[in-house]
This record gives structure tokens, sequence and C-alpha cells, in this order.
């Protein structure tokens, strides 16, 4: 019985028994008429409104009749149904876990959002088995009515992963609102079932080292995918009405591998395969000399001189799984060593500040830290790279170094040269930088610094004391 006509049936009640007081009676007004109705049909035990003559006495019998028969009815109706409906309910989630602990080599989808539906569909279509876990009941219920497994729960609670089968899973797609729950569950899962494939929804692109140290296999960004199915359909448009065949979107991040800008910093020529060889790289795809010449796939014995960029083939994994295994980092770091020193301990001692800072920011860089650590520390290492030079300056001067005017153009054009690396302010830097500032350093102590020394130590051997 629907709700509309229990609601009719009920008004009909009423209806009966207050027109019925109202013609029976005659002298009785449609409120009394009402009010008799209520109190019969409620059974309250109130007197008459007013003396009830004969034919009023036999339709308040069958009045009393019609009304606790009806209430009988509906009651028995409501009640049946709210039997069923929690009988349905219980007997269902009950039926979805045993179906569910007969699965295995399934997958399991945490959150039924955009992106945990358009898998569903993708997976049902394929006959892949799959179970969903999603926190809100509407959604959980919607995904049901799609006839597919769901645990109603979250994702978070161990309990939750272990209703879904995680243990007998083949995979997992973690999709929630946000990288510190999705890169939580990913732990969760790691720890339950050791051969697990974990697919994460990434939101902040540079969390993704972090997923993959919580276990996950691969981190999706659907909005970068987006951005990059976009461009690809805008320069197909521009391609048509430009008429041109070399335009491409070039992703990176693609199956283990991406692509690497190598610049080279030193003044000493190499090779192409030299080059390979210290990067760990696959193999060279371009070099762009610095007179703006391009060759593609370079042989092995190509000369890279200073300032010419070459772009890499590089396997994403080899380096950080070679420095977890050996604990050695596989960046290139540079110790202080007494061939450095200048035999002034004032400006030996602010060298080796320089060179801390160096490889402070180095480290920063391969250890994949925050950015906002990385801004940091490269504005300290301008900071007192600036700080430094006018020190140097201040001593030269005191001395009166000749030199002094030619020694000022050389730490302009250095500094010139390390700010240049970060010209755009964006504090994304080459992966080859260590190389440039290790030889800007100890360069410029060897040469230019060593000439100052040995003039000033001439004159007065006791600023070497």
């Amino acid at each position: 019985m629907s709700k509309r006509l229990r609601i009719f049936i009920i008004l009909l009640v009423f209806a009966v028994g207050t027109f019925g007081y109202y013609f029976i009676e005659g002298t009785w007004t449609l409120l009394q008429a009402f009010y008799m109705t209520i109190i019969t049909i409620t059974t309250v035990g109130y007197r008459e409104v007013k003396p009830l003559s004969p034919a009023g006495e036999v339709f308040t019998i069958f009045f009393i009749i019609l009304g606790l028969s009806t209430a009988a009815v509906l009651a028995t109706q409501l009640a049946g149904e709210f039997i069923e409906k929690n009988f349905k309910a219980i007997f269902g989630a009950n039926k979805m876990r045993k179906k569910i602990k007969k699965l295995s080599n399934h997958y399991i989808i945490c959150g039924f959002g955009d992106i945990g539906s358009s898998i569903s569909i993708s997976l049902k279509e394929a006959a892949i088995p799959f179970v969903v876990i999603e926190n809100n009941t509407k959604i959980a219920e919607y995904a049901q009515l799609q006839n597919y497994l769901v645990v109603l729960g979250k994702a978070t609670y161990d309990a939750t992963l272990l209703e879904a089968g995680i243990k007998e899973a083949r995979g997992i797609v973690i999709c929630l609102g946000d990288d510190s729950l999705n890169m939580y569950v990913s732990l969760a899962a790691r720890e339950m079932n050791p051969d697990l494939l974990i697919f994460v929804r990434g939101y902040k692109a540079d969390g993704e080292k972090r997923m993959i140290r919580a276990g996950a296999n691969s981190v999706i960004y659907p909005l970068k995918l987006g951005g990059q199915q976009m461009a690809r359909l805008i320069i197909s448009e521009y391609s048509k009405d430009h008429q041109t065949d070399h335009l491409e979107v070039t992703t990176s991040g693609i199956m283990g591998y991406s692509l690497r800008l190598y610049k080279h910093f030193k003044d000493t020529e190499t090779t192409i395969d030299d080059i390979i060889s210290s990067t760990d790289a696959v193999k060279a795809l371009m070099v762009e000399k610095r007179v703006g010449m391009k060759i593609k796939d370079p042989p092995g014995e190509t000369v890279v001189s200073r300032n010419d960029q070459i772009l890499l083939l590089i396997h994403d994994e080899g380096e950080e799984d070679l420095q977890a295994e050996t604990g050695v980092p596989t960046y290139h770091q540079l110790a202080w060593d007494e061939t450095y020193s200048l035999g002034i301990p004032l400006m030996d001692a602010e060298h080796k500040q320089l060179l801390s800072l160096v490889n402070t920011f180095i480290a920063a860089l391969h250890t994949k830290d925050e950015k906002k650590i990385i801004a940091a520390t490269f504005d300290s290492l301008i900071a007192y790279t600036d700080e430094h030079f006018k020190n140097e300056e201040m001593f030269m001067e005191k001395y009166g170094f000749p030199a002094l005017a030619e020694h000022k153009k050389e730490h302009q054009r250095l500094v010139r040269e390390v700010k240049a690396l970060n010209k755009n302010k964006d504090y994304i830097f080459s992966e080859n930088i260590a190389d440039f500032l290790i030889s800007w350093l100890t360069d410029h102590i060897m040469g230019e610094d060593r000439k100052y020394a040995d003039y000033i130590l001439s004159k007065d051997p006791e600023a070497g004391r």
C-alpha cells in the first residue's frame, strides 16, 4: 500500500465520522462533529458533546468498528513493511559479505566519487571482480543499485579493508579526497598484503615520491592527464590550421621513465658516453650545442663543451633504489680538502661554510624535499655568497691587492651565473647542478682566490695565523 493511499484512507475515515454525526444529529456544528469523531476513534472515553440520538448511537457502534479495523489494517501493513525492509537490509548485507568472502584476485576501489564510479563502470564491462568501499550511506546505496559489491565504512579502518577482502585482493585503487588519507590507506594496505598492486589518485605532484615510499605502485594525476589530453586536442587543431606536423606534447614520468635536461657547466670537454655513465641515463636523445646546432641520437663519442645541453632518457627508479640499498647518496657532494686552503684562516672558514651550503642545497634537491625547503636553501646560498664576496673584497682592499678591480668583476660574474639558475624564480633546477656549483666554487678558490692569498701572505705572513 502506498503512502498516498494510506493518507487518503485516514482522511476518508475522519470525513465519514465528521459528516455522519453532523447530518445524523442535526443540531451539531462541524467542530462538535469532528471532536466526537476524534474521541470515538481514539477511544479516550470523554463524554459525548450532547446526548446521542438512537440513530447516533447505532452510527457510533459501526464507526468504532470501522475506525479500529482501519487502524489495525494500517498498523499491520506498516509493521510488515518495516520488518520486511530491515530483513532485506540484514539479509542483503549478509549475502554481500558471503559474496565478498568468496572473492580472490579481485580489486578494491576506495571511494565512489567521479573517479571511483568511472573505474567501476570500466571494470564491470571488462568482467573484472571488484569491491567498492564507501563511507557515505547514500552514495553506498547508489553503488548497490548498480549491482556492485559494496562495503559501507571508512577505508582508513583496518576492519573495513579486511571486510573488503584485502588479503585475497589482487590490487587496490585509492581515490579518496585527500593525499594524506590516500597515503594512510596505502601504508595500511601494503602492510596487510605485501604483494598487492596499489594505485593511488594523486592531488599534489610533489607528493608522488612519498606515495611511492608509502607502498603505492603508481600515482595517477587525473587533472594532469586531462590537461595533456586537452593540449593534444589544441595542438591537433593548430596543426590543421597551420599545416605543421612537428608540434607534440612530451609526457614525463611514463612507465618508470622520464626526460631530463642536462647542461654541461664544466670548462673541460667531455663526451656523451661519459655523461650517460655519470648520470645512469639510458641514452642521449639530442644534443643542443651552445651555437644553436642540434644533433639527434648523438653517438657516444660526441664531444660536449661548456653550456651544451643534452636531453637524456632516465629510468626513474634506479637512483632512489640504489641509495636505499647502499645508504650512500648517489648525487655528487664535495668534502673540504686541505688543498682548497688558502692559508688564511678567516677566508678558509668562510669557504668551508660556502661549501657546506652548496652541499646542503644539493642534498635538498636530490632527496626531494618540499619546494619551500629547496627555495630557502638556495636563497641562503645566494645571501651568504654575497656576504662572503664583500668580506673578501674588504680583505683585499685592506692589503692593497692590485688586481682588486678584476677580482670584483669576477665576483659579479659568478653571482650572475648562480642567480641565472633561478632566473624565473620557480626554484626548478637541472639535475646536474651539483657539477656547476662545485666547479664554480673550487675553480674560483683554486684559481682567482689563490692569487690574492699568495700576494697577501707575501706582504704579511701574519695574515695566515
